[in-house]
């Protein structure tokens, strides 16, 4: 007879990183939600080796690149009267924005994508460290993570722009 041992749920208000980030965030404006360093920890699994200045800088850059890439659509929501992303209640067909857990499917899309490319940044930063042979297939191991991460950002801008998500490699 075996025995397994099971882990207790906990509750996800009970998750803490560790590392405290004193709260620091990323605010782009007022259309764009804030990016809370701890929470961003903590969806994006990152740890305490990567300090709070560190991560702040990656996450500014991946904040900002999603901001460019929705530009376009962001000026044509704020023509149409939005204040925030959290605002845009309607979609492209005049439907109300899917709410999940309470907030704006493009909010969690927005913030998805943020933690996405902040992650992948945070594992290129990795690559580099193993040049043994042990180290090149670790390597190859990230790589396709990174890939997976850009691809969940992107997929992210596709899905606040209500546009079809594609997916192409090149061979």
């Amino acid at each position: 007879m075996s025995f397994i041992a099971q882990r207790p749920v906990r509750p996800a208000e009970s998750d803490v990183t560790d590392v405290d980030d004193g709260g620091a965030q990323i605010a782009i404006g007022t259309f764009w939600p804030t990016v809370k360093l701890h929470d961003l920890r903590l969806a994006a699994r990152i740890a305490g080796d990567i300090t709070t200045s560190r991560l702040m800088h990656m996450a500014t850059e991946a904040a900002l690149h999603v901001a460019d890439q929705l530009k376009d659509w962001r000026k044509q929501k704020e023509a149409d009267g939005a204040e925030s992303l959290a605002s845009v209640l309607l979609n492209s067909v005049g439907e109300p924005v899917e709410l999940i857990n309470g907030e704006s499917a493009k909010v969690y899309r927005f913030r998805r994508a943020v933690y996405s490319f902040t992650r992948a940044s945070v594992l290129e930063g990795y690559r580099d460290v193993g040049t043994t042979p042990k180290g090149d297939k670790d390597a190859e191991a990230l790589d396709r993570q990174i890939d997976d991460l850009w691809r969940d950002g992107r997929w992210s801008i596709s899905d606040i722009r209500e546009e079809a998500r594609i997916y192409a490699e090149l061979f």
